[in-house]
């Protein structure tokens, strides 16, 4: 059985396909994202993202029938609660209303799972790792994929996805955090134990980089994207000008990963001590970022690796793969989930 996990980005649309049972890599790929955004609720908006899809991927030969769709972490809600120690058939009945207190959204409105992680206080209470998304953005991506010719099997929130692909989940007791710097959107996520503990979204990504490129230096937008790609956080490139127009920006993103970081160390003291970053999307490559991250942040950082259990055989330059890794974290991860 082949499968293709699809992340619809905002910038970039990307996918990776495998054969399930021996992990083989069958493919990869990306295309612009269609002009219309996946937030808009028109049903022309929604008929014109799939037949974008269908469009491409009738240019390409390893696509399978199966996809697996990420989900934007800021769309999702995802916490871990604290309940009495109770059955499963108990823990069933409290979910719903425990939910009620967290969820921004009545809990009729929303697809939610749940999965028991620990047991605290002596085993009286245990703590519970809640999921949540709205039901009208599943049903929007089911119409999207369904009228694009393909079968949904499964959605996830995208930081689900890279540490699926990313971590060893099952045997790694090291806590690490995961950012993902897309264009339009940075989120971190707080993982160990085989569990994404806590995830922050922010709006400033890529995209607000290149547009402080153009503003200090007086850039059109296209030119200024790739001075941001050739010279990044490098210092000793241009005088320093590219890094000096980009560090305000980029400090921003810096400081929301102190808070998340803040947070981890003040509500999960029992937690293991995290000395760990992955980092993933399409600036996690730009020169000097790993280094001004691991530095600021006083941190083990390294790029994702999203290929390492998925087999290559051959078929693709090892390069390339590490060369875009880092930019098909989520697609990988996609693949790779169980159905």
């Amino acid at each position: 059985m082949d499968i293709m996990g699809l992340d619809l980005g905002t910038t970039q649309i990307k996918y990776v396909s495998i054969r399930k049972q021996t992990k083989i890599l069958l493919g990869f790929g990306s295309a612009p994202s269609p002009k219309v955004s996946l937030d808009s609720e028109n049903p022309e908006d929604i008929e014109s993202y799939s037949n974008y899809l269908k469009e491409f991927f009738n240019s390409q030969s390893d696509v399978p029938p199966l996809v697996t769709v990420g989900l934007p972490e800021y769309k999702v809600f995802n916490r871990i609660i604290s309940v009495p120690k109770m059955s499963e058939k108990e823990l069933k009945t409290a979910i719903p209303l425990e939910a009620e207190q967290y969820l921004p959204i009545p809990i009729k409105d929303v697809v939610y799972d749940y999965r028991v992680v620990e047991e605290t206080d002596s085993g009286k209470k245990q703590n519970v790792i809640l999921i949540a998304a709205p039901k009208v953005l599943i049903k929007k991506y089911a119409t999207i994929i369904s009228k694009a010719g393909f079968t949904l099997v499964g959605l996830e929130p995208e930081t689900a996805a890279i540490s699926r692909c990313t971590i060893d989940l099952t045997s790694s007791p090291m806590a690490t955090l995961i950012v993902n710097i897309g264009a339009s959107s940075t989120d971190m996520a707080l993982v160990y134990g085989g569990v994404v503990r806590f995830t922050r979204s922010i709006g400033t990504g890529g995209n607000a980089l290149s547009r402080a490129i153009s503003q200090e230096l007086g850039f059109e937008s296209s030119q200024a994207e790739e001075y941001k790609k050739a010279y990044g956080l490098d210092e000793s490139q241009l005088e320093g000008k590219v890094m000096k127009a980009m560090r305000p920006v980029f400090e921003t993103i810096v400081d929301e990963i102190r808070r998340a970081l803040a947070y981890y160390q003040t509500h999960q003291t029992q937690s293991p001590i995290l000395k760990r970053l992955v980092l993933c999307g399409g600036t996690a490559s730009l020169p000097g970022v790993l280094v001004y991250l691991a530095s600021a942040l006083n941190l083990e950082a390294q790029l994702a690796n999203p290929w390492v259990q998925i087999k290559n055989n051959g078929k693709f330059s090892d390069k390339e793969l590490e060369a875009i890794g880092p930019t098909f974290a989520v697609a990988a991860g996609l693949a790779l989930k169980e159905f």
